[in-house]
């Protein structure tokens, strides 16, 4: 039979019980603020290739007025799906965050409310809304 674990190595294991849980959430944390950063990427990427079909329909490349219109669709269509694709990515890297911060919230069980997982949350949903409508600006008003 095994002897019983003394009262102070029991408390000290759930401190570094906590300890680790606290880093893991602290890493879900980077790793949203990782994934907000490439899809605000990809979004400012998808408006400079939207802009260069822009470009392409100035001479010396215009050749005809039919001609102009195929790098101008390419580039709406390219840029369209580097947003949409941004949008997603928060969208998922959100939702994904705020599941796994209100379940550590409910295992550690100490509240502290400075510390909830809404504020990134919040402005990751913030960001999608801002995403969809650049998506709208740039269906609705291509140039």
């Amino acid at each position: 039979m095994t002897d019983p674990i003394p009262d102070q190595q029991l408390a000290a294991m759930q401190v570094l019980t906590e300890l680790s849980m606290q880093r893991s959430y602290m890493n879900t944390e980077r790793t949203l603020a990782v994934w907000t950063r490439t899809a605000l990427g990809l979004m400012i990427f998808g408006i400079a290739v939207d802009r260069f079909g822009e470009l392409m329909r100035h001479p010396p490349w215009r050749v005809s007025d039919q001609a102009a219109l195929w790098p101008h669709l390419l580039s709406l269509a390219a840029g369209v799906t580097l947003v949409g694709l941004g949008i997603l990515i928060l969208l998922a890297a959100g939702i994904r965050f705020l599941l796994y911060g209100l379940r550590w919230q409910r295992e550690i069980r100490r509240h502290v409310w400075y510390h909830t997982p809404w504020l990134a949350f919040g402005f990751a949903m913030a960001m999608a809304a801002v995403g969809a409508a650049l998506l709208v600006a740039m269906c609705v008003y291509p140039q």
